[in-house]
């Protein structure tokens, strides 16, 4: 990992049981030339904290435990609730990518 992605990058995801709506992800703060150690956030926080302008990526790591960064995240404001996304398409559903899911 070369420079800094964004403040946190977002590696794995938990979904409900209807596999629309994210729960959880593990979140990595981005440390420049390093990724921080993995926690565990609701959803609800990762929205938060771009509301506050905090910048979010998905990365994830490749065979060789390289960390190889994917897209940016933003929020999508579909009928009044927010989603998270890597593309604002005004669908009502949470899509990061095809982030791996942990259980």
């Amino acid at each position: 990992m070369k420079g800094k992605w964004a403040n946190y990058l977002i590696s794995q995801v938990k979904y409900n049981e209807q596999h629309t709506h994210i729960i959880d992800v593990v979140v990595h703060e981005d440390l420049g030339n390093a990724v921080g150690d993995a926690v565990i956030q609701p959803r609800q926080w990762v929205i938060s904290m771009i509301d506050n302008d905090y910048s979010f990526c998905t990365a994830i790591q490749n065979n060789h435990g390289k960390w190889v960064r994917g897209r940016i995240v933003v929020t999508d404001r579909v009928m009044g609730k927010d989603y998270l996304t890597t593309l604002a398409d005004g669908q009502a559903i949470d899509n990061l990518e095809n982030l791996p899911e942990y259980f």
